[in-house]
């Protein structure tokens, strides 16, 4: 008996394919920023070391002017402000942010750490500003209000390329408020649908 040759499959199978150049919704899992800040956000921080470090060494060497101290090097007092940079800089580039349209986690501590994630469906307000320090540097804040009681307000400062994170913040909260549809189920407490249908059906299994 002779085998019938398979049936060979076909070579040109469409696929769809998303527009080029085309942008997932707001309010999906899309990444709008990874990172830390921009450094000038923590230029006091840096001047302050230098500062330290300038008045150490004049400080030192007006001292070896002293006959009984001219042997000693004491322009190392200048070195007393390089810990005040190294900790500057340490608690500046672990503190990470990555925010999507779901959510924002900030991620910090130089031993330990910790990340704290806030859901956009729970942002009440979304605020940029902008002080004149801030215009010369190239920086901006941009607020988001929350309705949590203990800590309700998120300050993300120097976050490059701000305006257009702003905007995507702005949408990806109003797309999140209304994909959740938060409402009020006890004063001061908001809820999605979900939750409340939770509530609903274990209230219900109670008066059964």
């Amino acid at each position: 008996m002779s085998k019938e040759a398979p049936e060979s499959a076909p070579k040109d199978v469409a696929v769809a394919t998303a527009p080029a150049g085309a942008r997932p919704p707001v309010g999906s899992g899309e990444v709008f920023f990874e990172g830390i800040a921009r450094h000038s956000v923590v230029l006091g921080g840096y001047l302050k070391g230098f500062f330290v470090i300038a008045l150490g060494v004049v400080f030192g060497i007006l001292l070896q002017k002293i006959e009984r101290l001219a042997g000693y090097p004491l322009w190392l007092l200048g070195l007393l402000g390089v810990p005040m940079l190294l900790v500057t800089y340490l608690r500046h580039v672990t503190t990470r942010f990555k925010i999507t349209g779901k959510r924002i986690e900030t991620e910090h501590g130089l031993v330990s750490r910790r990340v704290d994630s806030l859901e956009l469906w729970r942002v009440l307000d979304v605020r940029y500003e902008q002080s004149l320090g801030d215009r010369i540097l190239g920086n901006a804040k941009i607020i988001l209000i929350g309705n949590d009681r203990t800590d309700p307000v998120l300050v993300l400062h120097g976050l490059p390329d701000h305006r257009a994170l702003f905007e995507k913040l702005r949408e990806a909260v109003q797309s999140a408020r209304m994909l959740s549809r938060p409402m009020e189920v006890v004063a001061g407490h908001e809820a999605t649908s979900g939750e409340v249908a939770a509530i609903a059906g274990d209230e219900g299994r109670h008066h059964h």
